[in-house]
């Protein structure tokens, strides 16, 4: 199963779908096939069935048909004895020989139209008396001393009192050398009394052709048996597997002889047979037709091979039919599929042509629209690529100057020294060191000793320059000198704090370095005496570093620091990007007194 389920998943959509539609048409198909069989089996054996009604109804029928024929050839008997010769049933001994004569010529003629009215006529018989009884046959020797007084279908007869009786085919009673026939007889009544009396028995037989003549009006198979058995379960009549009578069981004759009509299987001579039977109505007889399973399902097998035939062909209209429209319905998948493979191997210069303009069409053209937007990524990012190895090599190219102006500075500390000029020689050796610490881009991060190494130095440069009218102070705890902090972050403030506040005020310039470890943080603190600002600078300055706009001109303009590396914003910025939002500058100010910068830092290093 494992294999299977494998084997499905390796396949194509395409593949998967095609197949799909196989296989629910072939099980449709299959479905169809076993309904139609069934169906088809229940309808023939029902046919079988109807078949075997069909039979019970003619005998039934034909019972009936022959025995108004048999009536109206006893009053017929009446018409042409009674009243041409009154004398033959109204006495029991002949008048004489000419009565005698004229009984047996008009006999005679009467048993020739029986011939021509009925060709399966085979004898007739009437008892007046022993000594006056008349018989004609077609087949067989009448027996001139037969008396049926003490004969079962005589007594049977007078006991019916005017009925016909019908007797199971039987060798003749009267009869030598003859075929076994079926009689009907009944007692010719008086009509000239009101008394119960007869003139005597009438009994005319058929011979078995009548049974025949009946069973074929049924019109059944040429495969199709017939039997006809008596109330007893005797085989009375025989036709086709069954004729000789020893084929049908007695567990089936019992069967049959239990209910009026019914159906079941049997072998005969390892033949398999549907019995069907029914109880023929007027004389309480069985009639059963015995048709072969192969006669029935040699329809069924035609219809089965018809539609064996039609479903084939729908299966392959369903091939062609479900090929084409898999084909035409996965069209743009194979041809995603192809462009993927493409833009796999590099290659971004493609345009598929969307096969259709449906839900499948428009992902190829989304396709195309991703392909062209990753291609104009790709350009852009190595366009960007391109800019920054340019910006590397002016970076390096501008590297040049500086070690240039480096080295010249050390030339200059180095003729001052010569000279005996200190404070050149300080101001240059500072500014040198300056000049390298700033030209070193290799680390983002330094610690804190070397950023206030760097400041030191710009403050010493600045003490030369203003002389007494600045002085600085340093006070920072050991313990956070090894702690990181980001590069060129005091420098910046230093300056701010000389050309904005201590600069314009004009004397007395001091500034205040100090710095602690506050638990998990280090807080470093700038504060100089200058002109300090007022609440509405201090307040429009701090709404600029929290909403991420330009500075004002009226704090710390841009045009008023230009020539410092980064502004307060860019370092209030930095330090968040790096370290967190928690972090970063707090400006506070008293006008006319004072500037306190604030720098927030987490403990690093």
């Amino acid at each position: 199963m494992r294999q299977l389920t494998r084997s499905i998943s390796s396949l194509s959509v395409f593949n998967k779908f095609f197949y799909g539609v196989i296989v629910i048409v072939l099980l449709i198909l299959a479905l169809s096939l076993f309904a139609s069989y069934t169906y088809s089996q229940n309808i023939y054996e029902k046919q079988a069935s109807e078949n075997a009604s069909r039979l019970v109804k003619g005998i039934d029928e034909g019972f009936k048909s022959n025995l108004d024929q048999v009536d109206r050839i006893i009053m017929s008997i009446y018409n042409d004895l009674d009243s041409e010769n009154s004398n033959f049933l109204s006495s029991t001994e002949y008048s004489g020989l000419t009565d005698e004569y004229r009984t047996l010529q008009l006999t005679q003629t009467f048993y020739q139209r029986l011939l021509n009215l009925r060709p399966d006529f085979n004898s007739i018989y009437i008892y007046v008396s022993p000594s006056k009884q008349i018989s004609y046959a077609v087949n067989g020797i009448v027996d001139p001393d037969y008396n049926p007084q003490q004969d079962d279908w005589f007594v049977q007869t007078v006991a019916a009192g005017g009925s016909t009786i019908i007797s199971a085919p039987h060798d003749p009673f009267q009869l030598h050398d003859a075929e076994k026939v079926i009689s009907f007889s009944r007692i010719l009544k008086r009509f000239d009394t009101n008394k119960d009396d007869s003139y005597g028995v009438i009994l005319i037989d058929l011979s078995m052709d009548a049974i025949q003549s009946i069973v074929d009006k049924a019109d059944l198979s040429s495969e199709t048996g017939v039997m006809i058995l008596d109330g007893g379960g005797e085989t009375l009549f025989a036709d086709g597997p069954l004729s000789s009578g020893e084929g049908l069981s007695e567990e089936a004759r019992s069967k049959v002889a239990s209910s009026p009509q019914g159906m079941l299987n049997l072998r005969v001579d390892g033949k398999k047979y549907l019995l069907t039977y029914g109880t023929i109505g007027i004389t309480g007889w069985k009639s059963l037709t015995l048709t072969p399973f192969s006669e029935i399902q040699k329809d069924r097998d035609k219809l089965l091979l018809f539609s064996l035939a039609l479903a084939a062909v729908a299966l392959l209209i369903t091939i062609v039919i479900a090929y084409l429209f898999s084909k035409r319905l996965f069209k743009p998948i194979h041809t995603l599929k192809q462009g993927i493979v493409q833009v796999k191997q590099g290659n971004f210069n493609i345009d598929l042509e969307p096969p259709t303009s449906d839900e499948l069409g428009q992902v190829v053209f989304s396709f195309n629209s991703m392909v062209k937007t990753i291609k104009q990524l790709i350009e852009e990012k190595y366009e960007e690529a391109l800019a920054r190895q340019d910006a590397e090599f002016r970076y390096l190219q501008s590297q040049m100057n500086p070690h240039f102006m480096f080295n010249t500075l050390q030339t200059i500390n180095g003729m001052a020294i010569v000279n005996e000029v200190p404070e050149i020689s300080a101001a240059s050796s500072n500014l040198a060191r300056m000049l390298r610490y700033n030209i070193d881009m290799k680390q983002r991060t330094v610690t804190i000793r070397e950023e206030l190494e760097n400041a030191v130095c710009y403050l010493q440069i600045q003490k030369i320059r203003f002389r007494e009218y600045l002085d600085y102070e340093l006070s920072l705890d050991e313990d956070i000198y090894d702690c990181t902090i980001i590069k060129l972050i005091l420098q910046p403030i230093l300056e701010n704090a000389i050309v904005h506040g201590i600069e314009p005020k004009g004397d007395n310039g001091s500034i205040r370095l100090s710095g602690s470890r506050l638990e998990d943080s280090v807080r470093i603190q700038v504060l100089d005496n200058g002109i300090g600002m007022t609440n509405e600078q201090l307040e429009r300055l701090m709404r600029s570093l929290r909403e991420d706009r330009e500075l004002g001109e009226e704090s710390f303009s841009e045009e008023k620091y230009r020539h410092n590396r980064v502004g307060l914003k860019n370092i209030h910025k930095r330090i968040q990007i790096i370290y967190g939002h928690e972090y970063g500058i707090t400006v506070e100010s008293s006008p006319g007194e004072w500037t306190r910068v604030i720098i927030d830092l987490p403990v690093t290093g």
